[in-house]
């Protein structure tokens, strides 16, 4: 069985040192499990090439021949990154890697592909199953023009250094101190191959049918996308692209596989997501590259956890995760009235914390300004619905916002007891009013938006709009900012009916109360004579 496509021998190529897998054959089992993931993952039934016999002619002091030659044209090249496998005077080197390289470079695909969410990656999609030496990172990042992006099984423990195993998943004792599953990163893998075929097909779509693959020797880049100079391992963004680009910064070496996880949610939700390609070694390349990747994104995501992370080599006191929230930050000090800075603090990080991490994060609350956001969510999709809601790039009226004490909305179910709360606490305080009709109530929601933050107190009453009242107040909270809102949020109800008594809404900057209707005008002066104090 062939390609998917005409003019392929193989979908994919599997380049190993044939040494790694003598051991206990996990090339084999490799293979066999990245297959049963793929006839999950696509429709398309992918074939998978991979030398099982090393003595069948090539081994490693044998030069190609046509019939590896004729395997190497594949859709995709997966180089197995071991310990040995970047030695220029081996065969999986100098006749695996470097042949199909320069096969990609040059066929109707190029080696760098446009994906369909509008990035661009490498036909090469290497794996990593060892922690290599410097000289051999350095010249795979050579050859691949950037900075190896790679999808790890490396068992992760202190003196070890060897490939992950299936059975590690298996075994509790050890699960628990595997950061590293060997079933995501199977799962990764296949998400990533799907994305590349998606992509390839893409392109021989829109190719002219007219056209002999044989001769072709590039493709003109895709219209609005950057792609002269920049280096083929990383993902490119397209000009034209509808979806915001998020700078998710890279995390301390524990989060690696939350920051994976949320680039995936953050690229199924729409989201271009820089960077693309793993956190440089060198400090100066990595504020060099933090600084580049976030010019050119409309907000950032900073996922922490309870380590502080590197540290610069001669400021000791800064680690990169603080760098890079330091340098979101002054993208909005700077003016940049369009930057959005959220930050996630993971729930299950909270209970261990370094202590240079738990400065850090309270640096970060007691900093809080507009356009940031500080999130406790549950996980990622929760999150990333938050942004999307505070993202969104859609044309909006200004509308007459004026400086208040008290800006009371409420629902014209609920008007009659309104006004008299209203006329009580008019005696004593400026208040702005907004009672909600049953149409157009997007419209009042964004004269929410932009009333509230003009106001010390925002008031959202129900009696008997309580199907209204809590879900209004939970969009317009997230809509101003959430925890990083400059205006608490009081949402009160009366206890009349009784099915009222169940509705509260618990969240950073928010008091929630049910009361007596008697008792409703002095609670909403109570929270606000208690926040005039506090500020």
């Amino acid at each position: 069985m062939g390609s998917i496509l005409p003019g392929y021998k193989h979908d994919i190529f599997v380049s190993y040192r044939h040494h790694d897998n003598k051991y206990d054959g996990w090339i084999t089992e490799f293979v066999e499990r990245l297959q049963q993931e793929l006839n999950a993952t696509l429709k398309d039934k992918l074939t998978i090439y991979f030398d099982k016999n090393p003595e069948s002619g090539l081994s490693d002091n044998h030069v190609v021949d046509q019939s590896i030659q004729n395997k190497i044209k594949s859709l995709i090249f997966i180089p197995i990154v071991s310990q040995t496998y970047c030695d220029t005077s081996s065969f999986a080197w100098s006749q695996e890697f470097m042949v199909f390289k320069d096969f990609a470079d040059s066929d109707r695909f190029t080696r760098t592909i446009r994906l369909p969410n509008g990035n661009f990656t490498s036909r090469i999609l290497p794996i990593k199953i060892h922690d290599i030496d410097v000289n051999d990172l350095r010249l795979l990042e050579t050859e691949l023009a950037g900075t190896l992006r790679s999808i790890d099984f490396i068992y992760r423990e202190a003196g070890v250094n060897r490939p992950l195993r299936p059975v590690d998943d298996e075994i509790p004792a050890i699960s628990a101190q595997v950061k590293t599953l060997y079933r995501n990163q199977i799962n990764k893998l296949a998400y990533a191959i799907k994305e590349i075929v998606q992509g390839i097909k893409e392109i021989d779509r829109n190719l002219s049918p007219s056209v002999n693959p044989t001769t072709l020797s590039a493709t003109k880049p895709p219209k609005g996308a950057f792609s002269s100079s920049h280096p083929s391992a990383s993902k490119v963004k397209v000009i034209d692209e509808a979806g915001p680009s998020v700078y998710l910064a890279w995390t301390s070496s524990d989060l690696k596989d939350q920051r994976e996880e949320m680039a995936i949610t953050l690229k199924k939700a729409g989201f271009n997501v820089l960077p693309s390609t793993d956190c440089p070694a060198d400090d100066e390349s990595f504020k060099e590259k933090v600084k580049e990747n976030m010019m050119r994104c409309s907000c950032s995501l900073h996922i922490m956890g309870g380590e502080f992370g590197r540290r610069f080599e001669f400021e000791s006191e800064v680690s990169f995760p603080q760098y890079q929230f330091l340098e979101a930050k002054k993208t909005i000090e700077s003016g940049d009235n369009d930057f959005n800075c959220f930050v996630w603090m993971l729930p299950e990080a909270s209970a261990n914390i370094k202590p240079d991490q738990r400065d850090f994060i309270n640096y970060i609350r007691n900093n809080i300004t507009q356009n940031m956001m500080f999130s406790n969510s549950m996980g990622p999709m929760q999150l990333v619905d938050d942004m999307r809601v505070v993202m969104k790039k859609e044309e909006e009226d200004v509308y007459d916002s004026k400086d208040t004490e008290i800006f009371f909305i409420y629902n014209q179910q609920d008007e009659a007891e309104a006004k008299i709360i209203t006329d009580h606490l008019s005696m004593e305080y400026p208040v702005e009013i907004m009672n909600i009709l049953p149409d157009g109530e997007d419209k009042y929601r964004e004269i929410s938006t932009q009333q509230i933050p003009k106001s010390k107190l925002a008031v959202v009453y129900f009696k008997y709009a309580a199907d209204w009242a809590l879900p209004f107040t939970k969009q317009v909270w997230k809509t101003v900012g959430g925890a990083s809102s400059p205006t608490p949020l009081f949402l009160i109800g009366e206890d009349d009916p009784s099915s009222n008594r169940a509705r509260n809404f618990k969240a950073p900057k928010v008091v929630s109360s049910i009361v007596p209707s008697e008792e409703v005008p002095g609670e909403v002066k109570k929270v606000y004579i208690t926040i005039s104090e506090m500020s």
